[in-house]
């Protein structure tokens, strides 16, 4: 039960009853999305208006003498005047009726202080109602200002009241209270000038904003609102002063900005872009008396509106330049923020800023012993952990990197390690983005973010947590305990949003329906179980780019935790739809990199990838293939569609875009590659010989010789430049020991193969090769165990045995797996593992050395793949499980162990045979 006193309170257990209204829950609001930087601006504005309608709450004897009674019930004895007062949602008189005594001013006047001097929003409204009939339209603004102002009061001052707090509290829980104010705004919005109308919009953006809620009807509010403005800043006798000009984009922007973000629009969307004209025409001649906060507002607002003003941008650089020492942190962060979020290149106002901010704090330091009533402080102590965010952010989304910004963000850096405690999820996130992008070092504050990090992490959602990885990695900055737990957050998830997936599908095949396409439950828009305490209460999904750019910082940074790139994968083929040319190559070279097979995810990404080809540029181009190829996964549609559409795109390609290109096909042994494709890489090879490194130049040689080209003269020049290096080195040429090798394969394929007149490489770089090509070590395998052992047991009349394992050809160099004799013959076994094939297909690796060991060899091949082998075995288990079955419908349990060894030896013994006699050996 409830009831109310005579002064109209509520006396109910429940601190938010909204009084006249009916109990009930608060609804949820929709919150303004940011952008990927913070864009809040969280000053008050409005200085001016709040100086003015706001008082030190002096008590008015008038005001006390005409306390007015409510009413709670609608008593049917009392006559209608009482109903009207009681109630609400009454609504004045007429307008043109209003204010006609001789004692208007004074009534005018009484009304304003009794509005200053309410202390919560339950007297605002009850005087609303009380002093309905004494009302001017400019009173309006006077309560929308007051009611912003008690909003404000919890947020602005460390101790905070119960009424204060109360008041926000009030207003999200019961919008509908400010409904009869909102009436009488629409009703009487055109009798506003300008002033009350800059004052209302203010207001009302204010409350929005700490609400996080919009008051009732505002989208037509807003909408009367932008009209009238308009038809004030178009009227020739109507004039707006720079502070309302500011005050009103700022409201605007406020309200329109966050709509625009999240793709929501509306009549009120078209004329908030007329007003932001018609206040450009307004502001235009009187910039130059902007003052700070003024001109801080102003660009603020016109780049979250992401309304295009170049020339204002323009304008105001100077004036900025010229006042920036009357700028507080805020309005320096703020006006920063707002020249990189519109790209406006402004690099001196950026400097500008750096020395300023720098120049307070050097002064400050100096005259803190002696000054005692100085009022220049230091500014980098006032910038608060948004301000650093926002501004950090600025210079790297500018680019600009100057040796005073350099001072500039050494100082920020230093400043935000004593404030880490300050800082949110994002405020950590782009700072440490900001930094890198900056490639500005700081060891410190990198140590420190990691720490506060950590404790942190619930909060982050998916985009800080990529930002923070990927800064990390740029960087090469080691982090793993932070790496480490981000890990397990995310897993944890991902693992919990699958959980939900499944629920969400059970019951939606329990009602018999399905889901279209390719969506998923976890990203629909249905109402799903709470996550854990230890999740983040703001979870957003992952989506492309959080995904590429978290695999491609693990990979990075060599913490390649499987469990995590498993979660990453099928979480991947869920967004696939969504991914770009660049998240397709960045995450595909991550899983390379971190060597962890995604099968289903290559699969998958084949067909995208080949689709959307025409939008990769030269880079990701080579890396998607140079991941295909060293995972060995099979994608030959992929591969000709590269060859076939990108030999005009040649011309674009770096060196070791060149290289990496040529040997993934190479790699993978595409013999099928358009011939045209491997002529152009080749051409640009000798185009860009002098930029390209000798392993490069070596790479590119060895998967010419492994696509089997042939024309000698061709690859002259790439032979002749590995000489000239060879010759001019004073300290020893420098090659790896894979690119010795290499290197070593290609001069015998052009030398000795194709019989090449002259020698392609000096005869000591050539011995030198053949030197490090021997001293490979190979070890044997548990499957070349195995077959060494099937050709010992192989029958005596046949006359095979075993002569030596890891036998070298000595013209080749090559080590050989096994080498046995047949009937006085010599013959090379190689026993080709998994690591050997693509798929079923041999590698290039793998058909260019069975290729050099038939045509340079001493000894006929043969080769013997694993997966014959193993089919061997799996038919002996069968075999065994049909014995076993027999036995048992014959009544019989007993299983002899020897005779399933003979079984699947007598398989193994069957199939060398066979190999030998298909070769001609036997």
């Amino acid at each position: 039960l409830s009831f109310k006193n005579k002064e109209g309170h509520c006396h109910c257990q429940r601190y938010n009853c909204s009084m006249d209204q009916p109990h009930r829950r608060g609804g949820g609001g929709s919150g303004v999305s940011g952008r990927g930087v913070s864009g809040r601006n969280e000053s008050e504005y409005g200085s001016k208006y709040n100086s003015s309608h706001s008082s030190n709450n002096l008590n008015d004897k008038r005001s006390l003498k005409k306390k007015s009674r409510l009413s709670v019930i609608n008593d049917s004895n009392k006559n209608s005047n009482n109903k009207k007062k009681s109630n609400l949602n009454y609504q004045p008189r007429n307008r043109s009726t209003w204010n006609t005594s001789k004692t208007n001013s004074a009534i005018s006047k009484e009304l304003c202080q009794k509005i200053r001097n309410c202390k919560t929003l339950m007297e605002v409204l009850q005087l609303l109602r009380r002093e309905s009939g004494s009302l001017k339209p400019s009173h309006l603004s006077f309560y929308w200002n007051q009611i912003a102002r008690l909003i404000s009061i919890n947020t602005s001052s460390k101790s905070s009241s119960m009424n204060s707090l109360s008041c926000l509290q009030r207003l999200k829980c019961s919008p509908a209270l400010l409904k009869p104010l909102v009436g009488l705004t629409i009703r009487h919005n055109s009798a506003l000038n300008p002033r009350s109308l800059a004052v209302t919009a203010h207001a009302i953006a204010k409350i929005s904003n700490k609400t996080r809620k919009s008051v009732v009807d505002s989208d037509k509010l807003w909408e009367l609102l932008a009209k009238n403005i308009i038809q004030k800043a178009t009227a020739p006798r109507e004039n707006f002063s720079v502070q309302e000009c500011a005050n009103i984009v700022w409201s605007f922007a406020k309200e329109f900005g966050g709509r625009h973000q999240q793709g929501k629009t509306s009549s009120s969307n078209g004329n908030a872009t007329l007003l932001f004209d018609a206040m450009l025409k307004e502001l235009t001649p009187k910039l130059n008396l902007c003052n700070a906060q003024d001109i801080a507002n102003t660009v603020w607002a016109y780049a979250t509106a992401v309304h295009p003003a170049p020339a204002l941008f323009d304008a105001m650089i100077p004036i900025v330049m010229e006042k920036l020492d009357n700028f507080d942190s805020q309005n320096l962060a703020n006006t920063v923020w707002a020249y990189a979020t519109v790209q406006h290149p402004a690099p001196q106002l950026f400097d500008a800023v750096a020395t300023a901010a720098l120049a307070a704090t050097t002064n400050a330091n100096a005259t803190t012993r002696s000054a005692t009533n100085s009022s220049s402080g230091n500014k980098l102590d006032t910038f608060n952990s948004q301000a650093i965010a926002n501004t950090v952010w600025a210079y790297a989304s500018m680019g600009h990197y100057t040796p005073n910004s350099k001072l500039f963000l050494d100082a920020l850096s230093t400043s935000a390690i004593k404030k880490l405690n300050f800082f949110n999820s994002q405020e950590m996130a782009i700072t440490l983005w900001g930094c890198a992008t900056l490639n500005h070092s700081s060891s410190k504050f990198f140590d420190a973010v990691s720490h506060h990090a950590i404790q942190k992490l619930p909060t982050f959602n998916p985009q800080e947590i990529a930002n923070t990885v990927w800064a990390y990695a740029h960087m090469g900055h080691q982090a793993s305990e932070l790496f480490y737990a981000i890990s397990q957050l995310v897993i944890e998830r991902i693992n919990s949003l699958s959980s939900q997936a499944m629920l969400a599908n059970t019951a939606t095949h329990s009602r018999g329906g399905y889901h279209v396409g390719n969506s998923h439950p976890e990203f629909l828009n249905v109402a799903s179980p709470p996550l854990p305490m230890t999740s983040s209460t703001k979870m957003d999904t992952f989506n492309s780019q959080t995904i590429a750019n978290t695999v491609w910082a693990y990979a990075t940074v060599g913490h390649t935790d499987p469990h995590l790139f498993n979660a990453m994968s099928q979480l991947a083929l869920l967004k696939l739809d969504s991914f770009n040319s660049q998240e397709i190559a960045n995450t595909m070279w991550a899983y390379a990199t971190a060597n962890h097979p995604a099968p289903e995810f290559f699969n998958a990404v084949t067909k995208l990838a080949i689709s959307k080809l025409d939008t990769f540029n030269s880079q990701e181009i080579a890396n998607t293939l140079w991941a295909f190829a060293t995972l060995s996964h099979p994608a030959p549609e992929f591969f000709d569609a590269v060859s076939n559409l990108t030999v005009t795109k040649l011309k674009i390609f770096n060196s070791q875009e060149l290289a990496n290109a040529i040997w993934a096909y190479a790699a993978v042994y595409h013999y099928s590659v358009n011939p045209q494709f491997t002529n152009g890489i080749l051409w640009e090879t000798i185009q860009k010989l002098e930029s390209l490194d000798s392993e490069q130049i070596v790479n590119i040689l060895w998967s010419l010789v492994v696509l089997d080209c042939i024309n000698t003269q061709s690859v002259i020049p790439l032979f002749s430049e590995i000489s000239k290096r060879y010759y001019s080195s004073q300290n020893g040429f420098q090659l790896s020991r894979e690119a010795m090798s290499q290197l070593h394969q290609a001069s015998m394929w052009y030398s000795e193969e194709h019989s090449c007149n002259k020698s392609l490489l000096p005869v000591q770089l050539r011995q030198e090769c053949f030197t490090n090509f021997c001293s490979n070590e190979n070890t044997s395998s548990k499957l070349q165990y195995d077959i060494v052992q099937a050709f010992r047991s192989l029958p005596p009349y046949l006359g095979v045995f075993v002569i030596e394992e890891e036998s070298r050809c000595q013209r080749t160099g090559y080590s050989i797996d096994v080498l046995i004799g047949v009937q006085q013959q010599k013959v090379a076994v190689e026993i080709d593992g998994p690591c050997h094939f693509i798929g079923f297909s041999p590698n290039g690796a793998t058909m260019l050395k069975q290729r050099q060991l038939c045509s340079l060899g001493t000894t006929p091949l043969l080769s013997i793949p694993y997966w014959e082998w193993d089919m061997l075995s799996s038919n002996s288990d069968n075999n065994t499980n049909n014995i076993m079955m027999n036995n048992m419908w014959n009544g019989t349990s007993n299983y002899d162990p020897y005779h399933h060894y003979n079984n699947e030896l007598r398989l193994k013994q069957s199939y060398l045979q066979q190999r030998l006699q298909q070769a001609s050996f036997l």
